[in-house]
């Protein structure tokens, strides 16, 4: 999972960027912030990998904010003003998204930072091949090769495995960033599934264990990559 943090003093592009994070799979939005005097302390704790930076803001501008930080992550700067451009690259930054900005641009930029950050992904080592649940009253022990798909439920998940059922108090991204990305993929709103145990796959479904999982059209661009 690739971690962002979004710094923009206007509350609708905040939102709209926040929006459009939680569609990407890879994406996991850390926090928001409406100067960037308020993210330095953030941002030099190096928890962030990808920073969605307004240029123009009060107090402090994007381009004064990277010049001051100690750790500098992935930037990509959202900006209303074209003539920051030059220099925005003369700074590194991966990408310059010109406000208003589609999804399909604001995507193409994430897949400039994925394609970036892919040696950092692949070297994560998997240190386990277990997730201690929290069921009821106890934590129990689950192998990752057992588990057959995840089910969102609100709140909740529903985790089905080989003769296990767990419904555990997590959400869908702290839950990924717990798994294995070789072999756990969200394919759509409501579902996370394991590779291994997909047994057939349609134009709009995967076959698990006898059950049909969809295929949300958000996910199935990157569900298509990740099983090439």
């Amino acid at each position: 999972m690739i971690r962002c943090l979004i710094i923009d003093d206007e509350p609708f592009a905040r939102s709209l960027l926040a929006d459009y994070i939680n569609k990407v799979p890879y994406l996991d939005l850390i926090g928001e912030y409406s100067t960037a005097i308020d993210a330095i302390e953030h941002i030099n704790s190096k928890e962030i990998d990808l920073l969605f930076l307004d240029i123009q803001m009060p107090e402090l501008t994007g381009v004064e904010f990277l010049k001051v930080i100690e750790h500098k992550p992935q930037v990509i700067f959202t900006t209303a003003f074209s003539e920051y451009a030059l220099e925005g690259y003369e700074l590194n930054v991966i990408d310059y998204l010109l406000k208003p900005f589609d999804f399909a641009r604001f995507l193409k930029g994430c897949e400039k930072v994925k394609k970036a950050l892919q040696p950092k992904l692949e070297t994560k080592v998997e240190s386990k091949d277990y997730i201690f649940l929290k069921d009821g009253n106890s934590l129990q022990k689950q192998y990752f090769r057992d588990i057959y798909y995840i089910k969102g439920l609100k709140d909740y998940v529903r985790v089905l495995a080989k003769s296990k059922e767990h419904i555990v108090l997590y959400t869908f991204k702290e839950l990924l960033n717990e798994l294995p990305e070789r072999h756990f993929i969200r394919i759509h709103n409501s579902y996370i599934v394991n590779v291994d145990h997909i047994s057939a796959i349609e134009k709009n479904r995967v076959l698990i264990n006898d059950q049909y999982i969809p295929i949300g059209r958000t996910f199935r661009e990157e569900m298509n990559r990740i099983l090439e």
